[in-house]
Formats: structure tokens, C-alpha cells, sequence
């Protein structure tokens, strides 16, 4: 795991942004595609802003295939939908077919169904073993990462066969709304996985992630030390102010 501490909140956009280029790049190159899951919340917006800007010209976007690590049980219209955040942010603004686009339905009836679903068409277009070239991930201040949420004992469960759940609304974590999510599997199995920290008062939090005693049910996101790929944790100087060795 690489822990790459930068100065602010956009260097550590940048920082994600050019591991965007260069490990879509290094899939297409090598494979004809690059599989590409992304998250929600207040990391992907600056991340999107990024992308279309001055890099959008060096991405290959025609053999790029998105999908996401979670979702919640809204609509695409809903301004809680992390496919609504994407479809206005990013995919409308690049040359991006619909085609390309692997969507949780969250206004599903069935969840499970909709779970069963989604992982079938992981399947389909990654293979088997399915297997990620990037997965974007931000870090929740109870430290989860996709809807892995923390207190869950299902967090700790590495999902290698289901790869995609139906979460109930979790009680501290606004919205309450349910939630479809990655299983551990694909996050730590994907070739190469960027986590952004931004803020200061998250510090504590990264540091239980990277070098706290290992318990994957209050630290979902101590999954990234099981990574079998590269994870790298851009990280501003704020928000690393607890490790060791960061001043």
C-alpha cells in the first residue's frame, strides 16, 4: 500500500486523477478495455470536475466500462443517487455511451434481486473471476468504504461469490436510506484501487484504517490491507496528521 501525502484537498484530486489515466491507459493497452468502479459522496464531484478537464483528452474514454461501488435505494433523479452525481458530473460532459454505463438500479422492488443482478453483469463483462482495473474509494468517518458501514458483521464478510449486496439503511449514517454495495471481493481484488482523504477530521480515522489493531467489523475499510493489487492512499497533510511519521 502506498500512502502518498500531499499538500491540500487538491492535490489529492490530482493525485487520483492521474492514477485514473494511468491505470485505465496501462488496461486498455493491455486488454482493449479498462473496468472502472466509482464511488458517491464528497469525493467524487472535485475527482469528476478533474476528469473532464484538462486530462479528458488523454482518457480512452470509448474503451472505458464504469460501474459502482454502491448506491442507495433511490431513483437516478433522486439527488441522493451516486449515478445521478455521475450522469451530471461526468458522463454528460464526455464522450461516454450509455453502453458504457453499468448502473445500480436503486428504485428497484427487490434489492436482492437487483444485487443478484448487477453482480451478473459484473460477471459478464469482467469475466471469472471478475476482476476491476480501478476502483475509486473515499473513506466514511466511521470507516467504511463503499456502503460497508461500520458495527456490521456483514462488513467483515469478503463476499467472494455474491460480489453485491443489498444493505439495510444503516441507524448513524444520514441518509437512512438502504443501500446496494460491493462485497469486499472486488475491492480487493481489483488491480488497482485509489482512496482519497481530504479532511482533517478524518485523520483519526485513517489511521486506525492503516495502522490500527485489524477489526474489519469497526473498520470496514482495513480491507485495503488484504488487497491482492495496488492500493494507493491519497492522503492531504491534514487528514495524515496521525501517522506515523507524518508530520
Amino acid at each position: 500500500m502506498d500512502v502518498l501525502v500531499v499538500r491540500d484537498a487538491q492535490a489529492v484530486v490530482a493525485g487520483a486523477a492521474e492514477l485514473f489515466l494511468e491505470a485505465t491507459a496501462g488496461a486498455t493497452a493491455a486488454r482493449g478495455k479498462a473496468l472502472v468502479a466509482l464511488t458517491g459522496g464528497t469525493s467524487a464531484p472535485p475527482l469528476f470536475e478533474e476528469l473532464r478537464g484538462a486530462l479528458r483528452r488523454r482518457i480512452p474514454w470509448d474503451k472505458l466500462h464504469f460501474f459502482f461501488t454502491d448506491d442507495r435505494a433511490v431513483p437516478p433523479s433522486h439527488p441522493e443517487s451516486n449515478y445521478g452525481l455521475a450522469q451530471r458530473e461526468l458522463f454528460s460532459q464526455v464522450p461516454v455511451l450509455d453502453t458504457q454505463v453499468h448502473r445500480l438500479h436503486g428504485e428497484a422492488n427487490d434489492l436482492a434481486e437487483e444485487a443478484q443482478r448487477y453482480a451478473s453483469v459484473i460477471r459478464e463483462i469482467a469475466g471469472e473471476p471478475p476482476r476491476f482495473d480501478l476502483v475509486l474509494l473515499g473513506l466514511g468517518p466511521d470507516g467504511h468504504i463503499c456502503s460497508l458501514f461500520a458495527g456490521r458483521e456483514s462488513s467483515a464478510d469478503r463476499g467472494d461469490t455474491d460480489l453485491v449486496r443489498h444493505v439495510p439503511a444503516p441507524e448513524h449514517v444520514e441518509p437512512h436510506l438502504d443501500r446496494l454495495t460491493l462485497t469486499p471481493f472486488p475491492i480487493v481484488t481489483a488491480r488497482s484501487v485509489a482512496l482519497q482523504v481530504s479532511s482533517g477530521k478524518k485523520a483519526a480515522v485513517l489511521e486506525q484504517t492503516l495502522r490500527g489493531k485489524e477489526d474489519l467489523v469497526a473498520c470496514p475499510a482495513q480491507w485495503l490491507r488484504h488487497a491482492v493489487g495496488r492500493v494507493v492512499v491519497f492522503a492531504s497533510r491534514e487528514a495524515a496528521s496521525k501517522l506515523e511519521g507524518q508530520s
